[in-house]
């Protein structure tokens, strides 16, 4: 395949709750249930395949229900599965949230010790379609070592999830030959060692980032928009959404702007503009992946916020 992307992560089922009204803690709350395929591996790959790009995507699945619905759609995205592996013995990985009144997540419990097997060795063996690709992507599912293994071995530009602030401590002590990082504030803390309370915590926090070897940081601001900084240029871009409709995967389509403004050549300022039309699209949606992603939409959401 030429002209590809490697996405190495989580592909399991979002299983979400979103509340009618006012959580109660200890309580059943009223609202809907919805079942959709997710990880944050697996939603990047989707976002990126949606965006017109050539998917490689390295994932450990189990023998259940869950993972065949993940192997047929990845096939009618064009997702390719030949590098993952299938353990019919195993469960796929669960992720289940509770989102509250206004679209924003309570909390989560993510099942996804299936993971632990994407061990430096099943890497190795995988080792040069994923340095011959044009990107790695990866996400903090896969364990510390493993992340280690790839910043030490890959050669492609590496792109990096943190995922969650636990999964976050796992990148605490080594952040080399990272190409791009997405964290948020909290995630920033826990690299940094820095409590930010100011744009000057933010500035220092993110120059330490960026010295532990990260060439690009994209630093969520939540409802806020996003900060970026590749230690010489830095700024903040304001977010365009307005009546949220979930924010699960709103992170993950993000990253996948930046990736995809990656292969176009874009500068850090209009990758991260691609970050935030990306997120828009998704917060506007009610499935993890929206529908809606494409690289037509993308360039017109830039031209219209940002011309």
């Amino acid at each position: 395949m030429e002209n590809y992307v490697c996405v190495i992560g989580g592909a399991n089922v979002d299983i979400a709750g979103k509340a009618f009204e006012k959580l109660n803690a200890n309580d059943s709350n009223p609202g809907v249930v919805t079942t959709s395929l997710g990880g944050v591996g697996r939603n990047i790959a989707e976002n990126l395949s949606r965006m017109g790009i050539n998917i490689e995507f390295i994932s450990i699945l189990g023998g259940d229900n869950y993972s065949r619905d993940i192997q047929e759609s990845c096939k009618s995205l064009n997702m390719s599965l030949k590098y993952s592996l299938l353990l019919e013995d195993k469960r796929t990985s669960i992720y289940l949230s509770i989102i509250d009144e206004d679209g924003e997540m309570a909390v989560a419990i993510s099942d996804m010790g299936i993971y632990d097997m994407i061990t430096p060795e099943f890497l190795k063996d995988r080792l040069e379609v994923i340095n011959n690709s044009s990107a790695c992507i990866c996400d903090t599912n896969i364990p510390k070592e493993s992340l280690e293994y790839i910043m030490n071995n890959v050669n492609a530009p590496i792109f990096i999830d943190t995922v969650s602030i636990h999964k976050t401590e796992k990148l605490k002590d080594n952040l080399n030959n990272v190409f791009a990082l997405k964290p948020n504030i909290l995630e920033a803390q826990i690299l940094s060692g820095i409590k930010i309370e100011s744009d000057e915590d933010l500035d220092k926090a993110t120059d330490l980032i960026i010295h532990k070897g990260v060439k690009q940081l994209y630093l969520s601001l939540g409802p806020k928009g996003v900060y970026y900084t590749d230690g010489i240029n830095r700024g903040k871009l304001p977010s365009i959404t307005k009546d949220i409709v979930n924010v699960t995967g709103a992170g993950d389509s993000f990253l996948a702007g930046v990736i995809w403004a990656h292969t176009k050549g874009f500068d850090i300022e209009s990758s991260a503009k691609a970050g935030l039309a990306a997120s828009n699209i998704t917060l506007l949606s009610q499935d993890t992946v929206s529908k809606e992603i494409s690289e037509e939409n993308l360039l017109r959401i830039i031209e219209n916020n940002w011309r």
